[in-house]
């Protein structure tokens, strides 16, 4: 999930780093989150970025004002050991809002880490053992050609796709994660410049329409522009009233689903199942809180299981908003009765099944301390239950 879903509901070296190598899957073991103690995930020895801006400078000091030492330009790789700043900085990058820390980075994996590099302008790509590094070769290839397209112009969603399908083909491991997740960030970020938006306005959309699209069975060869779109690696998703291409997880899971990690196929299988049947609209949660707790307890444990993934940051974004929601409600699913105060039923109901089929999580803790501070006042939204709400959600 991307974090314009809050507002929905709520208020990435330079060349000589080629060491160019093919890897074998590396399995990770995904277990319930009611499991026995694991062994604790192992701290990468580098963790590998790209640069997702041109230009970007590498400073002294974590911060705007510190001194620029160089720059380095879009689609190369930096290599860190995951220090960053105890500080954050807001800056938009591309036309999105970023606050992030710095992070310490080198210009190749044997190099000291003499740089500070703003974290909104990197693309985690691997975080592992030395011996695991992907086949950055192959990588540069891509990020080069990437750079090469307009994000405003749909076909280079496919051109994207058809260099990834003739150079990834034969790739696996940690070589075709990395391949993903610049293939992803690169679509998503069409979704953002390309303002495709634009083109579904101008179709004239049918209630029947609508509810296909909800419902994931919209025939992408009705009308021209749906054409196009798919062409070109992108679905339909509405909500208030809109209707929007996204770019199809559906067709990144057909492709990468048998070439990444095991890890990384748990992180794109979830993504399609939540994509397919998303949890919210125009304010409201429009699944089950039931399955919507389901969703919080597989980010939890993939979290706890897998916290150096290189994408873990949107990981952990879905595993608090969710978690947020579930305690705090959203507008339209709110969890006290606007009129009476009470807590809802449904609220009740997912708090209480939270509670037994999910006991050892922290959504669990999290759930136990509401629900134990409502029944003390009643099951009634007073002065304390709000204060309480209103802290959780400044924590998070």
């Amino acid at each position: 999930m991307k974090s314009n879903k809050i507002c929905a509901l709520l208020l990435l070296a330079s060349a000589s780093l080629l060491f160019a190598c093919n890897q074998a899957p590396q399995k990770q073991a995904v277990t319930s989150p009611n499991a026995e103690k694991q062994a604790a995930p192992v701290k990468p020895e580098v963790i590998l970025y790209v640069t997702g801006v041109d230009k970007l400078n590498l400073r002294e000091q974590p911060s705007k004002e510190g001194k620029v030492i160089s720059m380095i330009a879009e689609g190369r790789f930096l290599a860190g050991s995951g220090e960053v700043s105890p500080n954050k900085e807001e800056a938009t990058l591309r036309g999105i809002p970023y606050n992030e820390p710095y992070i310490r980075v080198a210009m190749t994996i044997s190099g000291q880490q003499n740089f500070w590099a703003y974290g909104g302008a990197l693309i985690p790509v691997y975080a592992g053992p030395l011996t695991g590094i992907p086949d950055t070769g192959l990588l540069l290839k891509f990020t080069d050609f990437l750079k090469t397209l307009n994000t405003k112009k749909p076909e280079s969603g496919k051109q994207a796709w058809s260099f990834a399908e003739s150079t990834f083909g034969q790739s696996s491991g940690a070589t075709a994660d990395a391949a993903f997740i610049l293939l992803e960030h690169f679509l998503h970020r069409m979704e953002i410049e390309g303002e495709f938006y634009k083109l579904t306005e101008k179709v004239k959309w049918t209630s029947e329409d609508y509810e296909a699209i909800a419902d994931d069975k919209f025939d992408m060869a009705k009308y021209p522009v749906t054409q196009m779109l798919k062409r070109n690696g992108f679905r339909l998703e509405e909500g208030e009233g809109m209707v929007y291409p996204v770019a199809d997880w559906k067709k990144l899971q057909a492709f990468f689903g048998s070439k990444v990690t095991q890890v990384a196929q748990s992180y794109i299988n979830q993504h399609v199942a939540e994509q397919i049947e998303k949890p919210w609209d125009d304010g409201g949660i429009i699944i089950p809180l039931e399955k919507l707790a389901d969703r919080a307890a597989f980010w939890e444990k993939f979290n706890r299981e897998s916290p150096y993934f290189p994408q873990n940051g949107d990981a952990k974004e879905s595993e608090r908003w969710m978690r947020l929601v579930l305690v705090n409600g959203s507008d339209n699913t709110p969890t006290f009765n606007y009129e009476t105060q009470a807590v809802t039923e449904d609220y009740k109901n997912v708090w209480s099944y939270i509670l037994q089929k999910y006991p050892d999580t922290e959504l669990a803790k999290t759930v136990k301390e509401i629900a134990d501070l409502c029944a003390a006042e009643g099951w009634k939204r007073t002065k304390k239950v709000e204060d309480w709400q209103t802290r959780y959600a400044e924590q998070y």
